[in-house]
């Protein structure tokens, strides 16, 4: 399958991945974007809810932005058509939103929380998650593209290569991850 049929089969992963780069460039190009939209902690962020939904769209580190494009390319290709695009959209919206609020509860003083792998993650752990409990869900298996990529995103993702990787790193990445077997299996129990 060429790589065009693949991205027209995953319009919502494109658009994902679009919205990321251009809000990459307005973050790169004028800092205030940065301050305007990452996530804060429940006790920094005043009334300003937004931030836990825009706050999945930034990134401040070209790496750290392609990482979660090329991630959600490959997410997009095992589950996007298989779940539609609009559930495939809800599943990983809900979840990183629902991380933010977790991971901005705990680190109730954070003052920047920034990045798309919360929706990755989640829709990761969804997608391990329903192919266990629903045996003609597509699998992630090593010696694929997508298989080998995702693995190889789940192991380094974890591992504090760039300036801004900690422990919270580590801690947000589990949060959006369990959401998403969560969220399977309330989607398997009510037979979506």
């Amino acid at each position: 399958m060429s790589m065009l049929n693949r991205i027209a089969k995953q319009p919502v992963s494109l658009m994902i991945c679009l919205a990321w780069i251009v809000v990459w460039v307005f973050v790169v190009t004028n800092k205030n974007t940065l301050d305007i939209l990452c996530g804060k902690g429940i006790k920094q962020i005043g009334n300003q809810y937004y931030r836990f939904f825009t706050a999945g769209l930034t990134h401040t580190h070209i790496l750290h932005m392609l990482a979660n494009v090329c991630a959600m390319f490959w997410v997009g290709y095992l589950y996007e058509q298989r779940l539609g695009s609009v559930k495939f959209l809800l599943v990983g919206m809900i979840c990183a939103i629902v991380c933010q609020v977790v991971f901005l509860a705990i680190y109730s003083n954070a003052t920047e929380s920034f990045g798309g792998s919360g929706y990755n993650f989640a829709l990761i752990g969804f997608g391990l998650a329903l192919q266990f409990l629903t045996p003609d869900f597509p699998k992630i298996t090593f010696g694929t593209w997508s298989g080998n990529w995702l693995i190889i995103y789940l192991i380094l993702g974890n591992i504090p290569v760039l300036s801004f990787m900690n422990v919270t790193t580590i801690i947000f990445h589990t949060i959006a991850f369990v959401l998403g077997i969560g969220i399977a299996f309330i989607y398997r129990g009510i037979g979506v």
